[in-house]
């Protein structure tokens, strides 16, 4: 079985408070914001641009739990998870330095909240899912001892300039001993309403099978374009929606009106298909990563041949 490979670079030597300044330029550009802190943009010294990530004074993550998570990240090396390229504790200061992503985050193409570009095509969105199952396959199987994101959402999956996938924020990661172990058990609930595998908001067990119950509603979105808790008027979950439309047998009734006609219809219910199976209640019902990646390069290849 492979191992994570070290990533890391930029580290924690000597005094970086100043370098965190002249990088982002006094953190003058924000990015986004997430429970963790801010995300800035910023500049290394020979230009290459990159995301800074600070830490809030809110978080709940504490100086240790911080490094022993740093330094979990700078072994994890994959084409469809975002890199790391170092890490900061220096006084008041505690920042993830990460690649950066040009194209933004895949919640913002999807609900058209990305003014400077087109909506996505469906070939697009097929293969932007099929990354980012792979990024997530890395870490369940290719890791030792794997690793459970615990926030897989639309959001977290980054595009760079070719539109190319990268599953990031990896605040949450939790190791995953698979030797016997049937879950863990997290002490809190974490992660983001919509996403939530059932066994683990009701009873806090984590597996990589919670991971898979949230992107299949990621894939959801895919084929939607809408998020993970419609208002219809009243709060509906999009798993719950999407199977009460379908018993009426019509794709096209669910996928987003914006790629009408741009697909093989087959690859679309193919992929319902997958999302549902990864939103089964009981997580042994659930496919694993290894399992989606296949079917989705399935769903591809299907794409090929309409486009012929």
């Amino acid at each position: 079985m492979a191992t994570c490979t070290a990533c890391c670079s930029w580290t924690t030597a000597g005094s970086r408070t100043k370098d965190l300044q002249v990088m982002t330029n006094y953190f003058k550009t924000v990015l986004g914001r997430g429970g963790f802190g801010s995300v800035y943009d910023g500049f290394l010294p020979d230009g290459t641009q990159v995301a800074v990530k600070l830490r809030s004074e809110s978080s709940r993550q504490g100086v240790r739990e911080f490094l022993t998570g740093a330094q979990t990240l700078t072994k994890i090396h994959h084409k469809n998870l975002v890199s790391m390229v170092g890490y900061c504790k220096d006084g008041e200061y505690m920042a993830l330095v990460y690649e950066h992503m040009s194209e933004g985050n895949l919640e913002d193409k999807l609900r058209g909240k990305d003014s400077n570009s087109t909506s996505l095509t469906w070939r697009q969105r097929l293969r932007i899912a099929m990354e980012s199952a792979q990024g997530l396959e890395y870490l369940h199987v290719a890791c030792s001892p794997a690793f459970v994101h615990r926030d897989v959402k639309t959001s977290n999956i980054l595009l760079n300039v070719n539109l190319e996938a990268k599953v990031a924020d990896f605040g949450l990661l939790k190791a995953f001993n698979q030797d016997g172990d049937t879950h863990v058990s997290t002490a809190r609930l974490v992660g983001t309403h919509g996403y939530l595998a059932p066994e683990y908001a009701a009873a806090l067990q984590l597996t990589e099978k919670s991971d898979v119950y949230s992107f299949g509603v990621v894939l959801l979105e895919v084929i939607m374009g809408r998020p993970p808790i419609l208002q219809c008027p009243e709060p509906t979950n999009i798993i719950q929606w999407v199977r009460q439309h379908l018993a009426q047998g019509n794709i096209e009734d669910v996928a987003d009106v914006r790629i009408r006609g741009d697909y093989d219809i087959n690859s679309v219910w193919k992929v319902t298909d997958v999302a549902l199976k990864c939103t089964a209640q009981a997580p042994t019902q659930r496919p694993t990563m290894t399992e989606v990646v296949a079917q989705l390069q399935e769903c591809l290849k299907l794409e090929e041949h309409h486009m012929i």
